[in-house]
């Protein structure tokens, strides 16, 4: 027999719905409550919510609820509990069990939410893709439809340092011949309003005439939306399509609040 306590209760329901449950001695509400989070983070991202602003930020509500009535539920279980007969979960060695799997659960959601949940969430570093992304804008990346196409801006893999990821916006695809004149950007013979910039952003010679290139089967030709702070394809080439990690659907964080929820590709 041993009381429970309300601070442990507390503490483990901080660590994960439902553990505080388990060591008050509800075991069932206790998985129930895990499932629960874990159930909504797969639903919410498999239905695409999670590669959207408003998607995000429900997720966001929705898991300060779980944890607020978990926490809650968890410490009023512990106070009931005037006396308790410890359950054969009841052990150290069950709670350190229970521990390593939220922590190994958690851990690899996380770390392969691209692959098995269909999103990813990048900070934006630099100013080579301003107006349309700013340093510390923090932006939601679909890596489920990877149907690419002239416009889409997207996360992908520097050629040159493949564990660098960077963010830029296609201007060509494979066998399209692409071209900078007078700072326009010349697709296949005809000018390409999608990657169109204002002229405040591309006044070097380099941003204002490229001579024809012709991308190969297979490859992407990308351009920074300042023409003149990018390091883009205009100095390093293509690269496969296959190093595409994701489109950049929406701002879901920035520091300038007429920013949050702008949606990024058409």
């Amino acid at each position: 027999m041993k009381k429970r306590s309300p601070s442990w209760a507390l503490m483990l329901s901080i660590l994960s719905p439902g553990f505080g449950h388990v060591y008050a001695g509800d075991l069932k509400k206790g998985v129930w409550l895990f499932f629960l989070q874990v159930g909504g983070l797969i639903v919410f991202a498999k239905l695409g919510y999670l590669s959207t602003a408003y998607g995000i930020w429900l997720f966001v509500v929705f898991i300060l609820c779980l944890y607020s009535y978990a926490i809650l539920s968890a410490v009023r279980l512990a106070l009931s509990n005037k006396t308790y007969e410890l359950k054969p979960y009841n052990r150290w060695y069950c709670y350190l069990a229970i521990l390593a799997l939220i922590l190994t659960f958690g851990q690899t959601l996380i770390s392969s939410r691209g692959s098995l949940l269909g999103f990813e969430l990048y900070s934006i570093p630099s100013r080579s893709m301003m107006p349309t992304l700013q340093p510390d804008d923090y932006i939601a990346v679909d890596t489920q439809d990877l149907s690419l196409k002239v416009g889409d801006v997207v996360v992908f893999r520097y050629p040159n340092n493949r564990q660098t990821l960077l963010t830029q916006r296609i201007v060509a695809l494979g066998n399209d011949r692409v071209a900078i004149e007078n700072g326009q950007v010349i697709l296949n013979g005809e000018p390409e309003i999608v990657a169109s910039v204002d002229d405040s952003f591309r006044r070097n010679e380099v941003s204002i005439s490229m001579a024809e290139r012709v991308v190969p089967e297979g490859q992407v030709f990308v351009l920074g939306d300042w023409r003149d702070n990018s390091n883009d394809s205009r100095y390093w080439g293509t690269f496969p399509e296959s190093d595409v990690i994701g489109k950049v659907t929406y701002i879901w964080f920035s520091k300038e609040s007429n920013r949050l929820g702008k949606k990024i590709n058409l």
